[in-house]
């Protein structure tokens, strides 16, 4: 965008959950979903056995990188659902944009 910022709206699937709604969405090139996650409902969906859980309604938005809590998979492909509200990570990871 123009404006400088960015947001990836997600489309819902038929049943709104994390597994259809990650089936629907699973081809946006670019976010790095598709390209390291192999589902969007599983404790082991993303490489290196890190969590893949897709956005849905009740929880839209997508955390990466998980928290120290999550143990061996909180690595750097961690995608995790959550509310946006009251919700920290313990990591950081560092992001090269052209």
């Amino acid at each position: 965008s123009s404006s400088g910022n960015l947001k990836q709206v997600y489309s819902k699937g038929s049943s709104d959950s994390t597994e259809t709604n990650y089936q629907v969405n699973k081809g946006c090139y670019g976010d790095a979903v598709y390209e390291t996650s192999t589902n969007g409902n599983s404790v082991n969906g993303s490489w290196h056995d890190d969590h893949s859980y897709f956005p849905y309604t009740n929880n839209p938005f997508l955390g990466r990188g998980g928290y120290y809590s999550n143990g061996p998979y909180a690595g750097a492909f961690y995608l995790y659902y959550f509310t946006g509200v009251g919700y920290t990570y313990g990591s950081f990871r560092p992001v090269l944009a052209p």
